[in-house]
């Protein structure tokens, strides 16, 4: 590992967690800003836990659950180096995004899909 990122500690006492201040954003590589390359993400994701950037952001919305998919490639292998950071209840309709407060989709929005996150 390279030099480490500057840290900051979560939690309480008796459960706590060390992460990095500059987490990686994964939005991006499920078409967020434009095209993607899942196999140059997977790259990307090692690379980063490489060099102690272990705190990823996701989202079950981002690229309708692609996002989550891409991040278990690396999570299946690697799964106790990486602290992952979601968000839930957003759902697109028409117009816009909307929040969707179900109960049953706020739970499975902060466990994760079990299905891609596995």
């Amino acid at each position: 590992m390279s030099q480490p990122f500057p840290t900051i500690e979560f939690g309480v006492p008796g459960n706590r967690v060390t992460l990095p201040r500059i987490g990686l954003g994964a939005m991006g590589m499920s078409g967020g800003y434009g095209s993607y390359d899942d196999s140059e993400s997977v790259k990307v994701l090692n690379h980063a836990i490489d060099i102690g950037c272990n705190f990823w952001d996701t989202s079950n919305m981002y690229g309708f659950g692609k996002n989550e998919i891409l991040l278990s490639k690396v999570l299946k292998e690697r799964r106790n180096e990486i602290f992952v950071s979601t968000k839930f209840g957003l759902i697109f309709s028409k117009p816009g995004p909307d929040f969707d407060g179900d109960y049953f989709k706020v739970i499975t929005g902060v466990c994760g899909t079990p299905e891609y996150v596995r």
